[in-house]
């Protein structure tokens, strides 16, 4: 059956998935891909986020909310910088993430960091104003309502607090996500959950988001990591293996899962075959600010 065929059953099943208004759960995912997560996601971008990590202004001392923390690039090197006198307080829906965030705090023998299970979002609402110095949220936001994270976090900021964003932009992983859909056009019954995610634009979006009334724009820039794969089981086992397919594979009939993987790993060494190799290329944007 030719695309042009296949693609109004993939609509149709999109359409019907939208109206049952059924969210994937991307934690269940996280929580599997945790063991791996920092030998794929964290090995790549970790160098992106490290740029990020450079220019925060984290004094001795201080008290930093690392939201969304995961399994934990911010929060060592955060709860190394405050030292004793500071505290880090890492929130994470996932109790995998935070099971790998917590072992490597105990390697290092951190014991200024509270670690919490909690919805980020939810977390900031019981938090009273200005209880924190600085925020950082490393791929994170693309989980939440924008309009109301900015709210609460220019709220639980003191006055000269920072905060520091990093996140995949819209257009990142463009090449997978075509394949995948092509993949759906096979499968459409597969697909029985909404993905919801928010991914920002660009920089400039998340200036524009975020540096309202008294957050101040100190830099933003965009991004990009290429993931070495050179053929169609190495982009498949990094989607699996990295979270970065995080929600989509939740959003997918259990019993469909290895199908839809294997048809994917087919199409893909279709593409590297003819010398046209699927690029798996992360484009981020990432934000620090100021509080006036």
């Amino acid at each position: 059956m030719t695309a042009l065929l296949k693609m109004p059953r993939l609509f149709y099943q999109v359409a019907k998935v939208k109206l049952s208004q059924v969210k994937s759960n991307q934690t269940a995912d996280y929580d599997k891909a945790a063991i791996s997560y920092d030998d794929y996601y964290s090995q790549y971008l970790g160098s992106s986020a490290l740029e990020l990590w450079k220019k925060l202004p984290v004094k001795e001392g201080q008290c930093i909310l690392d939201l969304a923390c995961g399994t934990g690039f911010f929060t060592s090197k955060l709860a190394t910088k405050v030292g004793q006198e500071g505290k880090i307080t890492a929130v994470d829906l996932s109790t995998g993430m935070l099971q790998k965030n917590k072992e490597k705090a105990l390697n290092k023998n951190l014991t200024n960091i509270d670690f919490i299970q909690s919805d980020a979002l939810a977390f900031l609402a019981n938090l009273s104003s200005g209880s924190f110095d600085g925020l950082v949220c490393g791929w994170g936001i693309c989980y939440m309502n924008h309009s109301k994270l900015s709210k609460e976090i220019e709220r639980v900021l003191k006055p000269g607090g920072f905060l520091g964003i990093i996140e995949n932009r819209a257009c990142s992983l463009k090449d997978v996500s075509d394949l995948f859909t092509q993949v759906l056009m096979d499968y459409p019954q597969a697909m029985t959950k909404n993905i919801d995610l928010h991914l920002p634009k660009d920089k400039d979006y998340l200036i524009k988001a975020f540096c309202k009334n008294n957050l101040e724009q100190q830099e933003a820039w965009n991004g990009e990591v290429i993931i070495p794969c050179t053929n169609g089981e190495q982009v498949a086992d990094y989607m699996l293996k990295s979270g970065a397919s995080a929600g989509f594979i939740n959003a997918l009939r259990p019993d469909l899962v290895s199908e839809v993987f294997q048809t994917f790993i087919q199409y893909a060494e279709q593409r590297f075959e003819s010398q046209n190799p699927v690029l798996v290329k992360h484009d981020f944007c990432a934000l620090l600010a100021l509080k006036n």
